[in-house]
């Protein structure tokens, strides 16, 4: 893998808010350029939450836009365009091995790493009600939250915010820690 002409080639999965944020950010940054997105598959879209359709926007940027859920087309597609970078974002899902031993890959988790490790971290965050939250933002390694932490926001917030609010403040502080990355 190369970077051609100092611009690092990027792969994105996710289908959230938080992946669409993220990409807008990246795009604002010269060195980096995205080159596909590995989305959820149109018919599982209404089942995530915070999903958004990114046709638009792929179409808009020349971003190609794979929805068929096959993370082995995925990756020949990566080797294809030769990407340096894989970076995934509001996605629940589990990159294979395959890709993550082939691939930089760099994740967000909704909870402050190590300390808080699991799927619906953000869930957690709103039930536990502390006041306090984070962020990581993490190489993906073997096992599910295991990789080295990059970064990590901490927030304070009322307890009697809304999730979306609570949501909305995470998935701000997620763009700044990748940006900061």
């Amino acid at each position: 893998m190369g970077k051609s002409n100092n611009v690092t080639k990027l792969a994105i999965t996710g289908n959230t808010r938080l992946t669409l944020e993220c990409m807008r950010a990246i795009l604002k940054m010269p060195k980096y350029s995205i080159f596909s997105v590995f989305g959820l598959e149109k018919n599982k879209l209404a089942s995530k939450v915070n999903s958004v359709d990114l046709s638009d926007f792929c179409d808009k940027n020349s971003i190609l836009l794979d929805q068929s859920g096959d993370w082995n087309g995925f990756y020949d597609c990566c080797k294809k365009q030769d990407i340096d970078m894989i970076i995934t974002l509001g996605d629940s899902r589990i990159v294979p091995k395959s890709i993550t031993t082939s691939f930089d890959v760099i994740g967000n988790h909704g909870a402050v790493l190590p300390d808080v490790q699991g799927g619906a971290s953000l869930v957690w965050g709103r039930i536990l009600n502390s006041g306090t939250w984070g962020v990581s933002i993490m190489k993906i390694g073997e096992r599910v939250d295991s990789g080295d932490i990059l970064k990590v926001k901490k927030f304070s917030y009322q307890p009697e915010i809304t999730e979306k609010e609570f949501t909305d403040i995470a998935d701000k502080l997620s763009v700044q820690a990748l940006v900061e990355v």
